[in-house]
């Protein structure tokens, strides 16, 4: 959303002259966009329409901001420009502003560092020195020892905007494929960097998007997935990933296609390598279903691959293999998950062998060792981590204290250590060595930050849903909040795609608090905390539930005294984005504040733009299926504004460079309740050169977070608490 001083100067002056009538506009369309303007926000030049109508099932359906959708156009741009000046003049004349900036910054200003991932001799991390923009890649020749900077963000841009996404040693640590973003976009570029030299091959590959890496025994070639190029066959469908094999030192148009599949479209593959069994492994999914296909060929010659398990036949994860024996975690036959082991010469369902059984308690993943499991299972919102020995008998649990989330290091079977990276609400995040033998954990490497929530209550509560579903929300406040209705209490939740939101510290979470905030986050379904149905009991058909839940959690809070609707504000991105709009439109009375973040607001016309078709596992398809249709019409946020009621205050959030939920979702939602809704409260701000999330700039991120916060801060009044000055 910012910019230089002296643009910012010039934009204000043309847009200023705009409202006045003094500038003569040469460009026949920006003239006609900024002769009317928008009653009762502001000034502002109407937003360019025009009469577009769709049918869909027979309905008839208005797009009028279908111009919207077309960033490029001079009124278009005209408009997004005056809409985000008036935003950033409201959001910079709060004073809370540039303490939540301060706060943040100082909060930040740490090292920080990933697992120690070995490769070889040697070990990789990603690390960031502080308030570093972007993620370097480190190298050290011991998992404690001094690392050396391999790839220096730092150099890729002047302005911190391209980011190292994701990298990929070979096997022996001597060359790094890493893969490289501008602006926050999801488009990646490959190069291939020598470990010992420092310096890049001539190897630059395009096409890539969410791209992985499986590099051949030798280090001279590598299978890695991308999507079509404009050279590739005219009759390939272009939104589909395929495999290719790629040389080092030839150029990619020589690169040979070893897998791509026809039989439906929208496919993305993920490769991996086993080298001791000389697998490439490929997993194969359509959209974000969690339905996978699993398929593997010889590393040396993928010429002939096998299937291991069929696409689209249940949710199916590989995790390791001894041999050509499989483990996987899958719900097929077992919603809640369980641990399987699969012979690679009959690999049939009904011959699987379940080593951990599905429990009450959903399994989430698994470490294979030589003779033992560390398995991760759910319990509520926390995660519980054990050891069994290979046949799955229980051997120990594994103690990290209160409500905790983990992830695991690279291991390999021989090892008698696993690495955790453990987080939780009150610190930022620690990483444990794990002993196998005396299954106890010990602290690797502490947190640097300088600042932390020790002394805050962190509870764990359950609300009643509309139809008596038990929905957990962890509160997170100073202990000495009254319970009279008054606390500023900001309300948070996802609920999509099956991700769930897990124990994490979080500087916003810390702002929101010691300003004197309540913080509550629902665990409401279409996450994944309870397993396959409490992902399903959220999503396509069953969408609205999401809603309902998010509703329950506001009526919570207040019935309970924790605040009141003046007082509460909610806040969500993505999916979450989505979420907030579509429960403010339905219960506007609830809230006081609303923050909707990078959101998904036409329901009908997802499909249409950027990464959007891939979300038909979840959202399900308006064009194809009535069914879908009616439930998407029903609570899309585009289409259910209602003329002349007056929502509570809205600040709408999204980046120029978003090629997962295009800003045009963000354009076209604002221009339609500021005219469906003269009288309601209504900001759009748009982040330059950033996007989604992922790739985006620190001080990107900064600024966003903090806009969120500094609005729902001012909108919701009550006392607010200074910000505490954090020293090193």
């Amino acid at each position: 959303m910012h910019s230089n001083d002296s643009s910012r100067l010039t934009r204000r002056a043309i847009l200023s002259g705009v409202a006045s009538g003094a500038l003569l506009v040469a460009d026949r369309a920006l003239g006609q966009a900024v002769t009317g303007l928008t009653a009762g926000n502001g000034n502002l030049p109407s937003a360019p329409s025009d009469d577009t109508v769709d049918i869909l099932h027979g309905v008839s359906i208005p797009d009028p901001y279908r111009p919207l959708e077309d960033s490029t156009r001079a009124d278009v741009k005209a408009w997004i420009e005056a809409q985000d000046i008036r935003t950033r003049d409201l959001i910079d004349a709060m004073p809370i502003r540039k303490q939540l900036h301060d706060f943040a910054n100082a909060a930040l200003d740490y090292p920080r560092s990933s697992i120690p991932a070995r490769f070889g001799r040697r070990h990789f991390t990603f690390f960031t020195e502080g308030l570093d923009n972007q993620r370097s890649v480190g190298v050290q020749e011991h998992p404690d020892g001094p690392r050396k900077t391999l790839i220096d963000a730092s150099t890729l841009s002047s302005d911190g905007t391209v980011a190292i996404l994701s990298f990929f040693p070979d096997r022996f640590g001597t060359k790094v494929a890493y893969l490289v973003a501008e602006a926050g976009s999801d488009r990646e570029t490959m190069h291939i960097r020598d470990v010992e030299t420092g310096k890049d091959l001539p190897d630059a590959l395009a096409w890539c998007k969410h791209t992985t890496v499986a590099w051949s025994r030798d280090g001279r070639s590598f299978y890695y997935s991308r999507y079509p190029a404009d050279s590739d066959p005219a009759d390939w469908y272009r939104r589909s990933q395929i495999v290719c094999l790629h040389r080092l030192g030839e150029p990619q148009s020589a690169d040979r296609v070893i897998f791509r599949r026809t039989e439906a479209r929208d496919f993305y593959f993920q490769v991996m390598p086993s080298m001791d069994a000389d697998l490439l492994k490929i997993v194969a999914r359509v959209g974000t279903s969690e339905k996978a296909g699993y398929f593997v060929a010889p590393l040396h010659d993928a010429s002939q691959i096998d299937e291991i398990f069929p696409i689209g036949s249940a949710g199916f994860y590989p995790i390791a293999n001894v041999g050509p024996t499989h483990y996987a975690i899958t719900n097929l036959d077992a919603p809640k998950w369980r641990l399987v082991r699969i012979d690679q010469s009959d690999p049939k369902p009904d011959r699987w062998h379940t080593v951990i059984a599905e429990s009450e308690a959903p399994l989430n993943f698994a470490a294979v060792f030589d003779s033992k499991l560390v398995v991760k299972h759910y319990q509520d919102v926390n995660q519980r981590i054990a050891i069994h020995d290979l046949s799955g008998k229980h051997l120990s649990t594994i103690d990290l204290g209160g409500l905790e989330s983990v992830a695991f290091g690279r291991h390999f079977r021989g090892d008698d250590h696993l690495l955790l990276e453990v987080n939780d609400y009150k610190r930022s995040s620690r990483i444990e060595w794990l002993d196998l033998e005396t299954a106890k954990p010990t602290l690797f490497r502490p947190s640097a930050a300088k600042y932390d929530l020790a002394d805050v209550v962190v509870e764990q509560t359950f609300v009643t849903s509309k139809d008596g579903a038990r929905i957990p929300m962890t509160l997170i406040h100073r202990p000495d909040i009254p319970r009279d209705g008054s606390n500023r209490t900001l309300l948070y939740a996802y609920g999509g795609f099956g991700i769930s939101l897990w124990p994490y510290y979080s500087d916003k979470i810390a702002a929101w608090v010691r300003m004197g905030g309540v913080y509550a986050l629902a665990s409401i379904r279409g996450g994944g905390e309870y397993g396959q149905p409490w992902h399903d009991g959220g999503r396509r058909t069953h969408k609205q539930t999401s809603f309902d839940d998010f509703i329950a959690s506001a009526e919570w809070l207040l019935a309970n005294g924790y605040t009141r609707p003046d007082r509460l504000g909610i806040n969500g991105a993505s999916n979450g984005g989505l979420l907030v709009l579509a429960t403010m439109l339905q219960r506007p009375e609830l809230f006081g504040a609303v923050v909707s973040e990078v959101p998904v607001t036409d329901m009908l016309r997802f499909t249409k733009f950027t990464f959007g078709v891939n979300w038909v596992p979840e959202y399900g398809n308006p064009e194809a299926g009535e069914a879908d249709f009616k439930t998407l019409f029903a609570y899309s946020p585009l289409h259910n504004i209602r003329k002349g009621v007056k929502y509570p205050p809205l600040l709408v959030l999204t980046a120029d460079s978003d090629d997962r939920v295009a800003p045009a979702h963000s354009y076209k939602f604002v221009a339609s309740l500021q005219a469906l809704s003269p009288e309601s409260t209504v900001y759009l701000g748009v982040e330059r050169r950033a996007g989604h999330s992922a790739g985006n700039s620190l001080s990107k991120s900064v600024n966003r977070e903090c806009d969120a916060l500094a609005f729902l801060t001012d909108k919701l009044g009550g006392e607010v608490r200074e910000l505490p000055k954090i020293s090193g």
